[in-house]
């Protein structure tokens, strides 16, 4: 493995590359796609310095940080990695310009009219409903009244620091209740605690589509003002989701949808003592086992299973109804594997169960609609028609 002995300074000492704040670790983008620095320096046979970039997405990489034999770089995908220049990469910009750009210099009702398009559109590609756009009739007046911004979107924006000096973007939007930080340029937990920190009001938080460090003195951060937690699409294990919640003891609503959470070991609710709402849609949790260990989440009311490629469910307790999931409302399990009628007859032991979502499955395709529905309320006998 190539050592990444030269630093940024040192490259700036020897005028090779302007003054960028880089690291090993930084995440950049380029041409729409954003990776993470994994080796800055020579590549034999090529003149100047080159960032080895690991990509989130792995089609734009082209192989696994080891080219002509030499190691300079491990990649999360074996065709993630790539070279390329420091000239066509975008290092980002901090918070609180981003928050100026988007909300602070928008001249008319016409320019504003894009910006309520633009989140619209990423609000249908990502069948997001849960995202609300709030506001926007009246977002001409408001935006240059910093104190007044309480729905901020910055995504695809490129975040890479909360930016300003001590204080400030406690002072200059002091208002803030939700934040979607999504798809930024953030490299670690840490600094998503640090824009925590400073905004107070904040209940809903969105870091989706973000590949972030856990530093390890996580324990000594805590922001209870937070209820609603979203990380998709951020390689998440369940182990991260338990150190989440304790930095986030008071959420109600966590969305981790395709992370790769495939255990759900819990042994105790005390961190989860407030959740209401779990969505963990399009993680290979595969068997009900796994679900059955999320018993212990005593308040969980709404559970979203979604195309986690569940073939079966099996309770652990043959009772009806069981001594747990007692609160258990609503529970999605479309897009799975489930083929046998007698997984269905086994939701009748959730005593609360009312809305089942369920579309998408093998056992589905044998019946015509109506008599799928006759089944279904036969075999669930508190259920409320939603199929």
């Amino acid at each position: 493995m190539i050592s990444n002995s030269t630093t940024n300074q040192e490259m700036v000492a020897e005028g090779t590359v302007p003054q960028y704040n880089f690291r090993v670790g930084s995440r950049v983008e380029c041409c729409g796609y954003i990776g993470t620095i994994k080796y800055i320096g020579p590549v034999e046979g090529h003149k100047g310095i080159w960032l080895g970039v690991d990509w989130d997405d792995s089609t734009r990489g082209k192989h696994n940080g080891t080219v002509n034999g030499i190691d300079y770089f491990h990649t999360w995908h074996s065709k993630s990695g790539s070279f390329v220049r420091k000239e066509k990469v975008n290092f980002g910009q901090p918070l609180i310009q981003a928050i100026k750009t988007r909300y602070g210099y928008i001249e008319d009702d016409t320019a504003a009219k894009l910006n309520e398009q633009t989140l619209l559109k990423f609000q249908q590609d990502i069948n997001a409903p849960f995202l609300q756009l709030v506001g926007f009739d009246k977002v001409a007046d408001k935006q240059r009244d910093f104190n007044s911004l309480q729905v901020v979107s910055v995504r695809s924006m490129n975040v890479n620091s909360i930016g300003g000096e001590g204080n400030e973007l406690r002072r200059l939007f002091p208002n803030i209740h939700e934040i979607d930080l999504s798809r930024s340029l953030l490299c670690s937990w840490e600094d998503v605690f640090t824009i925590c920190t400073q905004l107070e009001s904040l209940n809903l938080l969105n870091v989706s589509e973000n590949i972030l460090d856990m530093p390890d003195n996580y324990e000594e951060y805590k922001f209870p003002q937070i209820s609603m937690l979203i990380c998709g699409h951020m390689r998440l294990t369940w182990e991260d989701v338990k150190k989440l919640v304790q930095v986030f003891p008071n959420v109600k609503e966590l969305r981790v949808p395709y992370n790769d959470i495939t255990d759900l070991s819990t042994s105790d609710d005390k961190n989860f003592k407030n959740l209401q709402m779990l969505d963990l849609d399009g993680n290979e949790i595969r068997l009900w086992s796994e679900v059955d260990k999320l018993k212990v989440i005593k308040n969980l009311r709404h559970l979203i299973l979604e195309n986690i490629k569940l073939q079966s469910i099996r309770f652990e307790e043959d009772n009806i109804p069981i001594s747990y999931f007692k609160n258990l409302n609503v529970l999605n399990i479309n897009e799975n594997l489930i083929s046998e009628w007698r997984s269905l007859a086994e939701l009748n032991k959730l005593e609360m169960l009312e809305h089942l979502r369920i579309l998408k499955n093998p056992i589905l395709e044998t019946e015509k609609f109506e008599t799928r529905i006759e089944i279904i309320i036969a075999k669930i006998k508190k259920l409320k028609v939603r199929i």
